[in-house]
């Protein structure tokens, strides 16, 4: 028995030997998400060379192949990578959790690289991450028509497949046009009337949610997160006197609402929204102990106002197609805020077929991006 039991194993180890000389393993390429293109200012990179890495959502890249390409010198020195560049410098420790080794080369998350020199992340497209600081001119509305080609041609390209070469042209509106539409104070009784809208527009957003409503709805949350929409945080009360009675007190409301997420979805979040917006209250001492926790604090660029046009919510319609048709005009992506609740649900069908008309896609937030609030806090 112990002879046959040794031939069996033989017989397995060489199988697997086999199985990875022909490049087959159990995860495999197709199985991940395909990775993103990046540019650095005014210029595209060669997907090929840079060769990212999208995993559970986070965006990994390689950090001493892009730093050059954002003027970013690397030296060893045992665990840690020393980088400078930019008037600055930053020591990378090699053995901390959200570092890897991948083709013999080190991945860190993108936001190590742009929060550590001053730049800035946007993402005018579902498939490009632009990473600028003061030397880039363009704007991304320039950016985009600027490399057409490559990005539908990029588009086009099935994750693992080898790109063809294709005819110029321009960007089509649909790949042109990314709004983030996102819903504070749910998710409510109504919520799933919400998820039909979205879900026919092909739409994924970002819900910014109270910790209390998550735990009195979590029915809904389960076909939130399998539609593939932003999950983020609103804070416990909702109350000034309460959350903003300290820093401490701001940074608990978002662990203890963390908390409740994590127990009906079994994810956590690092995106917040404090009530009422970042402004007057989130000064200084309240944002550094909430970024020290790992959460970026988003605001937003269009208030549609539904919260004050309850009765009335087709006053804020036209509002709403204006300022997003005027921001983009400007080369600025649109981050508009809406609210969970029957008002808003009434008309944003007539909202999202407008812009659904002119070409505007739908995206979530996530925590590659770079947060935009009303300090211009990019922590």
């Amino acid at each position: 028995m112990k002879l046959l039991n040794a031939k069996w194993m033989a017989v397995c180890l060489m199988a697997i030997c086999c199985l990875g000389l022909l490049g087959i393993h159990t995860n495999t390429a197709s199985a991940q998400a395909k990775a993103p293109l990046l540019g650095v200012n005014d210029v595209l990179l060669d997907s090929n060379t840079i060769q990212p890495v999208m995993e559970n959502n986070k965006l990994y890249v390689p950090v001493v192949t892009l730093g050059q390409k954002m003027g970013i010198s690397t030296s060893a020195n045992g665990n840690t990578l020393v980088l400078t560049g930019h008037n600055r410098s930053f020591t990378l420790n090699l053995n901390q959790e959200d570092v890897f080794e991948r083709g013999g080369r080190t991945m860190v998350p993108i936001r190590t690289l742009t929060d550590a020199f001053g730049f800035t992340i946007t993402l005018p497209t579902s498939n490009l991450y632009r990473i600028q600081n003061a030397n880039a001119s363009l704007s991304d509305a320039q950016f985009l028509n600027t490399f057409a080609t490559e990005i539908k041609q990029y588009a086009a390209v099935k994750p693992g497949k080898a790109s063809n070469s294709g005819n110029k042209g321009t960007a089509s509106s649909s790949s042109s046009r990314t709004i983030y539409l996102s819903f504070d104070d749910g998710p409510t009784a109504h919520t799933s009337q919400l998820l039909d809208i979205l879900d026919k527009y092909n739409a994924k957003v970002t819900f910014f949610m109270l910790g209390p409503e998550i735990r009195q709805h979590s029915s809904v949350m389960k076909r939130m997160v399998e539609a593939g929409h932003g999950l983020g945080l609103h804070g416990m009360t909702h109350q000034v006197k309460k959350i903003y009675a300290s820093p401490a007190a701001a940074l608990a409301e978002m662990n203890q609402d963390n908390e409740i997420l994590f127990q009906a979805t079994g994810k956590r979040t690092s995106l917040i929204r404090t009530p009422y917006g970042s402004k007057p209250y989130l000064k200084k001492a309240y944002r550094d102990q909430l970024t020290g926790a790992g959460y970026h604090i988003w605001d937003w660029n269009i208030d549609s106002n539904d919260w004050r046009y309850t009765k009335n919510p087709e006053h804020f319609v036209q509002t709403v197609l204006s300022d997003i048709r005027r921001l983009k005009k400007q080369g600025r992506t649109p981050v508009v805020l809406m609210h969970d609740k029957p008002s808003t649900i009434k008309v944003l069908p007539q909202i999202m077929a407008a812009l659904q008309k002119e070409g505007y896609s739908f995206e979530p937030l996530n925590d590659n991006l770079t947060p935009l609030n009303f300090w211009n806090d990019h922590r």
